[in-house]
């Protein structure tokens, strides 16, 4: 381990040192930012990097960053944020979570910047709970103009939301659209327009899926064009969430799944039809797909191809839903009480598969429905072993 003596030449460092306790970052920190007047910088910058370390819990490394920007000579202001936002509720933690993430609150005087937001959230019937969890959501929304900003997007979405309670519900989880919408949501939502999606389709990606609904408009217009492509109809509800799932995974993820379908001989349209019927089939994890598609395959013995009329299946539990029922309709198969498989077996819930794939046969139904628990509850104790 690596010492460092630092020789203290003068009484005024001994003093800067002492102020600073033990840790030689803020040392180093307030000789680095000093400026041609040693004396009054090392005293401003040591309070600034004291302040933004010991109050507001920064790093040492992100104070000096932070400290250069910021002209922090007292505490008056910073000290005056500090106390409004406890007087609106928020806990320390919370307080420090806010300024870490937009450390230029400090500077700022609430009663002109911080206090009037609040208000406004509050006359739109914002409980204390909606508004702190806004703020930790997106710190960044008490930066901007109430007035050119903040007002003119809550607006817009009030005269699209019929309900009062789905737009409160959708600013208090997606808070980062009332300060992100002039750039991006307002372009996003016009593009859909523009594309015939209905408005109470946008509402269900504002209400659902907001973190898409913010992204740039470049690659949200990039993503609406692939669906397009893919002969997907904008009339339909899936046009959205096709959109959703096309931005949140990347271009190589999408081309691995694609990779993994071909492999159990899937064509690029074969591809294309399983994502318009259940697009979250593309979502599954890789090992996922592997298992069930290899259960219903090699086990089951079912076509490959036919797991593309419905691929939900590849969404569904293998082993609480598709292994445990998939025995019983092994036995019944191997009994000759049904002739194939129907994938109905695997949609319907607990009480209608039993009622018509185990207690409709009087006299095989004990050991039916025997063999079905006995491999449910061998699959759920393997899934702490392996959850695909």
């Amino acid at each position: 381990m690596f010492h460092i003596r630092i020789k203290i030449i003068s009484p005024t460092l001994q003093k800067l040192v002492s102020s600073l306790g033990s840790n030689p970052w803020l040392w180093l920190a307030s000789r680095l930012i000093s400026t041609s007047s040693p004396s009054s910088a090392s005293k401003d910058n040591s309070f600034a990097l004291s302040y933004l370390t010991h109050t507001c819990g920064f790093s040492p490394e992100r104070a000096i960053i932070i400290s250069k920007r910021l002209k922090l000579e007292t505490s008056e202001k910073p000290d005056t944020v500090i106390e409004f936002f406890k007087n609106q509720g928020l806990s320390q933690t919370m307080i420090l979570k806010v300024l870490r993430t937009v450390p230029d609150l400090l500077l700022v005087k609430p009663e002109n910047t911080l206090q009037p937001k609040f208000d406004f959230f509050k006359s739109k019937g914002f409980s204390v709970s909606d508004i702190h969890s806004m703020i930790l959501t997106s710190p960044e929304i008490l930066k901007r103009s109430l007035n050119n900003e903040i007002i003119p997007c809550f607006n817009f979405l009030d005269n699209m939301f019929e309900c009062k309670h789905n737009l409160m519900k959708t600013v208090v989880s997606y808070s980062g659209v009332l300060h992100i919408f002039a750039k991006r949501i307002e372009p996003n939502i016009k593009l859909l327009r523009e594309e015939g999606v209905p408005e109470s389709h946008i509402l269900r990606l504002l209400e659902y899926y907001g973190k898409t609904i913010k992204v740039c408009p470049t690659r949200f217009k990039k993503a609406v064009e692939e669906v397009k492509e893919m002969k997907t109809d904008p009339l339909k509800l899936q046009f959205v969430i096709y959109v959703h799932i096309k931005l949140h995974l990347s271009k190589s993820t999408w081309e691995r799944k694609k990779g993994i379908y071909r492999k159990w001989g899937w064509t690029e349209d074969d591809i294309s039809k399983a994502f318009r019927t259940h697009p979250f089939c593309m979502c599954t994890s890789d090992s996922k797909i592997e298992a069930v598609m290899d259960f219903l395959v090699n086990t089951l013995g079912c076509k490959s191809s036919d797991i593309i009329r419905c691929p939900s299946l590849l969404t569904m539990s293998l082993r609480k839903r598709i292994i445990p029922r998939g025995s019983v309709v092994k036995a019944l198969l191997s009994k000759g009480l049904i002739k194939k498989l129907s994938w109905t077996v695997f949609r319907y819930n607990e009480l209608e598969f039993l009622d018509k794939f185990v207690h409709c046969y009087d006299k095989e139904a004990n050991e039916l429905l025997k063999l079905y628990r006995v491999s449910w509850l061998k699959n759920v104790r393997e899934m702490n072993v392996s959850t695909p």
